[in-house]
């Protein structure tokens, strides 16, 4: 039998707890920011709610 290959864990920001994918380019205010709408869309839809379209228009906005 063959042995099942291990994945590899994603890297995460330390202190917001999110894959650093989401927040990469960006510092200070803007990155706490993006993560913190992250953070409540994901709330959003764990609970079943409908996500408003504003929220992701400005997780885009965010970056620039």
């Amino acid at each position: 039998m063959a042995k099942k290959r291990k994945r590899r864990r994603v890297a995460r920001d330390k202190e917001l707890d999110l894959p650093k994918k989401y927040l990469s380019g960006l510092k200070g205010g803007k990155r706490s920011a993006r993560a913190s709408l992250i953070k409540s869309m994901s709330s959003l839809y764990k609970s079943g709610a409908r996500i408003p379209r504003s929220m992701f228009k400005a997780r885009a906005r965010s970056g620039y």
